[in-house]
């Protein structure tokens, strides 16, 4: 399963991507920045507790940074 969210209106230098993984990290949770697109890639036996706890951290790491 692969799941990616685009990160528009940010200009390269920014690496908003980079900012976004090191705020998962440090929430103990494993994103994957390519440029401004993170992605979303969990092992198929991720419970519905663990993915609402990926969304959510990926979600206050965007807001985070606005």
């Amino acid at each position: 399963m692969i799941c990616a969210i685009e990160l528009k209106g940010y200009k390269p230098e920014d690496r908003i991507g980079l900012k976004v993984y090191q705020y998962g990290l440090d929430k103990g949770v494993l994103l994957r920045p390519l440029g401004h697109v993170v992605y979303f890639m969990p092992p198929y036996i991720i419970t519905l507790d663990e993915c609402d706890k990926m969304i959510d951290t990926a979600y206050d790491a965007v807001k985070s940074l606005l």
